[in-house]
């Protein structure tokens, strides 16, 4: 029972110890480097970024090798938009630069648009529209030089956007996380070594298999950033160039200009002259029929009036 309690206790130990180190090795990276005598640097400014491995080996050995300078982590996209005059040639020299490059073709679509079918107006068939997207890894090294062989096949580059994330500070403390769970998993296995009870066994591999998941997570994120920053990932957009407008027939310039406004001066004069037609016709039509009601009247009425009035005038005078 007292050997149980004393290996739970340095497992314990060991725990507090690798939970310290961790303290440690994220405080020391953040304390600036001493002066270097004599050395190629001569301003600590040049300093900017010093190598983890040579930080914590300074705290076991004070006899360390100048530190070296952490390659920096950048993470390279772009995206371009060009038009050129066969998308389907297009798409197999974009293919070609990536694997003279050292590079691949991560992903690659066509897409085709069928055009509407032509009218009996229409005089000219629509053509076929045609796009294509490819995606492609190149090694980071030779991205400037990719992206201008990339401009070179196009008609015209009608956009173009790129980034650049740096995560170098990330990468170092995935390092440094790392490097403290590998020595944490070292004690532990060496724990298990000097355990002989099945419970002490089965309390020190709980914890190594907890250790060795943290170290999968964190290897895992260092190959995808390395993956990453080594390879730049370029997205290629290509379309067709526009269709010209159709010009229309006969004689260009002021004369067809002023044809055409006087063409529609004309059509609007034609419209004004319409509409007066028809709203004279109906206010006419609305007029006709009391006119002809007073035409009647007048047809009943007047030329009895007439005659009474000459009679009665005869008879006075004989």
């Amino acid at each position: 029972m007292k050997k149980r309690i004393g290996l739970i206790a340095v497992v314990m130990m060991a725990v507090f110890v690798a939970a310290c180190g961790s303290e440690s090795a994220s405080t020391g990276f953040e304390a600036p480097a001493e002066p270097i005598d004599g050395g190629e640097f001569e301003s600590p400014t040049e300093l900017d970024v010093v190598d983890q491995d040579a930080l914590v080996s300074r705290t076991e050995d004070s006899s360390f090798p100048l530190p070296q300078l952490v390659d920096r982590k950048i993470i390279r996209t772009a995206t371009l938009e060009l038009e050129v005059e066969v998308v389907g040639a297009a798409v197999q020299e974009v293919e070609s630069i990536a694997v003279a490059a050292g590079g691949f073709v991560s992903r690659s679509s066509v897409f085709i648009e069928e055009p509407p079918e032509l009218g009996e107006e229409d005089d000219v068939a629509p053509r076929r529209t045609q796009t294509a997207t490819v995606t492609i890894r190149v090694p980071a090294e030779v991205y400037a030089s990719v992206m201008s062989q990339l401009r070179g096949i196009a008609e015209e580059v009608k956009s173009e956007i790129s980034e650049a994330s740096e995560v170098t500070e990330e990468y170092t403390d995935l390092q440094a996380r790392l490097r403290n769970l590998e020595a944490t998993e070292a004690g532990y296995l060496e724990l298990l070594t000097k355990a002989e009870e099945i419970a002490d066994i089965l309390i020190v591999q709980d914890r190594i298999n907890q250790v060795r998941l943290e170290i999968e997570q964190v290897q895992g994120r260092m190959n995808l950033l390395d993956s990453l920053t080594d390879l730049a990932t370029i997205t290629v957009q290509l379309t067709l160039p526009e269709a010209p407008a159709e010009e229309p027939d006969g004689e260009q310039g002021w004369a067809a200009e002023a044809w055409d406004a006087a063409w529609g001066g004309s059509q609007d004069a034609m419209v004004a002259l319409g509409t007066v037609g028809i709203v004279g016709g109906v206010v006419l039509a609305w007029l006709a029929i009391p006119a002809l009601v007073a035409l009647a009247a007048w047809r009943l009425f007047g030329p009895r009036r007439s005659r009474g009035g000459e009679a009665g005038g005869t008879g006075t005078t004989v």
